[in-house]
């Protein structure tokens, strides 16, 4: 005996708040309830379809009025609703945001979810077996309602049901795979087909109240349907709604393949239609597409990813990836780590340097040709690498060669309360040692001071404005402490505009600190939270600086860390979306033989980015041991430095020092201040010796103290 399968067609005229509730609420109760579909306690994804940014009445996507009569539903039932789904173009919070969804998840609590970190599953299609990348966060959840909107599709004919599912791929890898068709349509709606296998929801709810028609998935003409349809069998839901928009299943390819491996119900004797007859739901007008070829080309796949990453707000990686479709394969944005690396040079030297885009290597003289081209040329570094910051030099020096007095820096490792003075070590106004003390080097930055000596010594004699970039230690704390949505409206006052949704950055920092996270979830979170302030508030400095009388039409240099200036979505991208001017990025990366260690790696598999426009190949850290003399001194109100503290076994101990002598020179060097100890003695090596004065009850004393390591206890 044939077993029946049961599609619903309930009459919604418009949408109403009230009217939608009811028609939602019919619809579940043709199926017993929505208790007989969802249990208490669950965590329901709701899937709606959010192609791309856009009006509600456009007809593009999901209507929010469906969304929120179900999420309520799920509410009243005792279960956790959450609206999730992976845009082909930008970022899901936008989308939701734009279709006014936001104030109505906010008031409910309920969380509004990327659909990304994707798994490798077996399926299939009938019997023919697949393997596939789909999002764990829609196979985790222990119920899936799907809300597809009905729309003209110029691949498929029309979508609903199966064809939204494809949502929980996320947005890079569905070009992929229309690049994988090669306008193969059986292969990918069988492709399709073993993704629904996949992830195959407990229920659909069809918006089709108005729909879109001639055009689609987007770009189409809203049309008034007036109905919603719901059901447990997908392939059963759009087999009634071709016959309710006067399609012929053979039109339809996703059918026609669905019918090919015997899956899912397409017989209308063996569906039982509850609630209004496909006679009266009948759109006889409705406008079908004219069918284009499945598959796209590579430069369709580069236009496609470029335009979902200008949606998600990397401007300048639109241009960079247009670019990259004439010059890289396309297996360049593989899953294969090895095949992205074929573009690079397989030997590579010290001080080369990598015109990543297409592999070739430059002379620094060609370097300095793109110098003119941009406003903003970000330069990394690995703060404790003595190289990255030589490459730093080399190119501010080149800079000012060029450009003279319409430069200026930005420094990562100075916040913003510290830029008095900045000014004045520019101007002259104040000593080396007044300026480190003032600007609490050693306890807020901590790197030693002679690998940056050099940059701040050029920038004080050429009298080149060098930018604190940071934000304050007190916000960095306070988002540290309470995360971005545990601020009060009074401290978010404080914070810059801060996009956090970013998944490309956010798989960039979980990789990164993965081996650290007790709780992932949690301290991904905050890890997150804080790299994407401190970025927006960098960002936020030099926007405002280029845009300000003094910095206006400057070009500008910015130094800061690796990791946020790699594959752009760092200090990059935010300083462009707030002001589009055009910039490069200089990547100095140590490398071990041929290849940068995995911890530096520039290629992650998971990131379909270049790492820079420029890779500067300098050496590997060799860690040294710092100098001491073993002790702990205080600077008093007369500014003199006393010991408080002697290590034991220390330099300091062995030479006879005591708590209460008062340190005056070094090797004939005044001491007016820790740092210049301690920078001093950067300057020797084990071994060495040299002498240090000192003050002991108003006698003046010299010894010669033999510096050597310090055992650790």
């Amino acid at each position: 005996m044939t077993k029946k399968t049961s599609v619903s067609v309930v009459r919604c005229e418009s949408y109403n708040g009230d009217k939608v509730i009811t028609a939602i609420g019919q619809t579940f109760d043709f199926f017993g309830g929505i208790q007989n579909i969802i249990k208490k306690g669950t965590k329901v994804l709701l899937k709606p379809n959010f192609i791309r940014e856009s009006a509600p009445e456009d007809c593009t996507i999901t209507h929010p009025t469906v969304i929120e009569a179900i999420a309520k539903k799920v509410l009243e039932m005792g279960a956790t609703p959450i609206i999730g789904d992976s845009p082909a173009f930008g970022a899901i919070l936008k989308i939701a945001s734009r279709a006014g969804l936001d104030c109505f998840t906010e008031e409910h609590g309920i969380e509004i979810i990327e659909l990304d970190s994707p798994r490798r599953v077996k399926t299939k299609c009938g019997a023919k077996p697949f393997t596939l990348t789909v999002s764990s966060r829609a196979l985790d959840v222990d119920a899936i309602i799907n809300i597809p909107k009905l729309k003209a599709h110029g691949q498929l004919l029309y979508t609903a049901g199966v064809k939204n599912m494809y949502g929980c791929v996320s947005g890079k890898r569905k070009a992929w795979r229309h690049f994988q068709s090669r306008d193969d349509i059986e292969w990918y709606t069988e492709m399709l087909l073993a993704n629904y296998h996949a992830v195959k929801p407990t229920f659909t709810i069809v918006d089709a109240i108005m729909a879109m028609e001639k055009h689609g998935p987007s770009g189409g003409i809203p049309k008034q349907v007036s109905l919603i349809f719901g059901g447990i069998d997908c392939i059963a839901i759009d087999r009634v709604i071709a016959e309710v928009i006067n399609a012929q299943p053979s039109q339809s390819p996703l059918l026609k393949t669905a019918k090919a491996h015997n899956i899912g119900e397409q017989n209308l004797n063996n569906i039982t239609i509850l609630g209004e007859s496909l006679s009266s739901a009948k759109i006889p007008d409705f406008i079908l597409p004219k069918l284009v070829p499945i598959g796209f080309t590579t430069f369709r796949v580069m236009k496609s990813l470029a335009k979902h990453l200008w949606l998600k707000n990397f401007g300048k990686a639109v241009l960079f990836l247009l670019t990259l479709s004439l010059l890289l394969p396309m297996n360049a944005f593989s899953d294969s780590e090895a095949n992205r690396l074929t573009n690079f040079p397989s030997q590579v030297a010290i001080d080369d340097i990598i015109h990543v885009p297409t592999g070739q290597k430059v002379q620094f003289s060609d370097l300095a040709h793109f110098f003119n081209c941009a406003s903003v040329l970000y330069v990394g570094e690995t703060h404790a690498n003595k190289a990255a910051h030589q490459v730093q030099l080399k190119i501010l020096k080149t800079y000012y060669e060029k450009f003279g007095n319409t430069i200026a820096i930005g420094m990562e490792m100075f916040t913003r309360p510290y830029q008095p003075f900045l000014d004045q070590w520019v101007a002259g106004e104040i000593d080396e040692n007044k300026f480190l003390e003032e600007t609490h080097w050693d306890s807020e930055w901590g790197y030693d001071y002679y690998l940056y000596k050099d940059i701040l010594d050029f920038a004080r004699e050429k009298k080149i404005p060098v930018i604190a970039l940071n934000a304050p230690k007190t916000v960095v704390k306070m988002v540290s402490k309470n995360g971005l949505k545990g601020l009060s409206e009074e401290e978010k006052k404080q914070l810059p505009e801060i996009d956090t949704t970013d998944n490309f950055h956010r798989t960039y920092l979980e990789r990164a600190i993965r081996e650290h996270m007790v709780d992932r979830t949690a301290d991904l979170e905050k890890y997150n939270d804080v790299q994407n302030l401190w970025e927006e508030y960098m960002a936020q400095t030099i926007a405002d600086y280029l845009s300000s009388w003094e910095g206006k039409d400057k070009k500008f240099l910015a130094f800061a860390g690796n990791g946020h200036i790699i594959y752009d979505f760092g200090i990059p991208e935010k300083v462009f979306r707030r002001s589009h001017l055009p910039y490069y990025t200089i990547y100095p990366a140590e490398f071990h033989g041929d290849k940068p260690p995995p911890e530096h790696d520039l290629f992650f598999p998971e990131i379909p980015l270049e790492p820079a426009d420029f890779v500067w190949v300098i050496p590997p850290l060799v860690e040294q041991k710092r100098i001491y003399l073993g002790v702990q001194l205080k600077k008093t109100s007369d500014n003199k430095l006393v010991i408080q503290e002697i290590t034991p076994k220390s330099p300091a101990e062995k030479t006879g020092f005591m708590v209460g002598d008062i340190i005056l020179s070094i090797d004939g060097n005044a001491v007016k201040g820790v740092p210049d100890l301690v920078h001093y003695l950067q300057t020797k090596k084990f071994g060495d010796t040299c002498i240090v004065e000192i003050e002991r009850d108003g006698t003046k004393i010299s010894y010669s103290v033999t510096l050597f390591e310090i055992e650790e206890e």
